[in-house]
């Protein structure tokens, strides 16, 4: 959502919080309908504590209110970037039929998410805040407890379960992993670091 977002809008728009998006459940920023934030806000909300409705903003404002338009472009973008086991049906990643992707792809996407600078900042800061006080810590458990860890994403349903795409560096080597459908957020985190830890011993 976010690249896509990006290449649609400037970071410096102001975005409008549509009541659609401020009705969006899981994990959120409780925006609320009718305020203000900006592209960047949104954007930083989206990725560091994971929040859907920041992601339903941002897709409906680059839109012009057609979720479908934003999806369609999400779509387009997936296949330039090869992602060749992703369909997006939504912009925000709950569970809806057809929604799918692969660790393969997971692990394509943050890497390229990660070549972008704004992106990189973003998947790499351990908290995030919004005016008013608004304070949210990130998703990601591993950036403060495993400093190998650079940036990553998250993302946990009922359908996919604890999930993340994520890089590691060490001894100038940096690899890429994914890890999905953890059945606890502490399984995730575990497996991810192993897995991460693995291919950094490897270099």
């Amino acid at each position: 959502t976010t690249l896509v977002a990006l290449e649609h809008a400037r970071p410096s728009e102001l975005v409008r919080v549509p009541q659609a998006a401020a009705l969006i459940g899981g994990s959120t920023v409780f925006l609320r309908s009718g305020e203000e934030l900006t592209v960047e806000e949104l954007v930083r909300a989206t990725l560091v504590p994971s929040a859907n409705d920041a992601a339903t903003a941002l897709a409906l404002h680059a839109a012009r209110g057609s979720s479908a338009r934003f999806v369609s472009w999400m779509n387009a973008k997936a296949r330039e970037l090869g992602l060749t086991d992703t369909t997006f049906t939504n912009p925000h990643g709950l569970d809806q039929p057809g929604h799918l992707s692969s660790a393969r792809d997971a692990t394509l996407l943050v890497r390229h998410a990660l070549g972008v600078p704004f992106l990189r900042d973003a998947l790499g800061r351990t908290t995030f805040s919004l005016p008013g006080g608004r304070d949210f810590p990130t998703t990601d458990d591993l950036l403060a407890s495993w400093p190998p860890l650079i940036g990553g994403k998250t993302g946990h349903t009922a359908g996919a379960g604890w999930s993340e795409a994520a890089a590691a560096t060490a001894r100038g080597a940096t690899v890429y992993g994914t890890v999905l459908g953890g059945d606890t957020r502490a399984e995730r985190n575990d497996a991810l670091r192993t897995l991460l830890a693995h291919g950094l011993a490897s270099y």
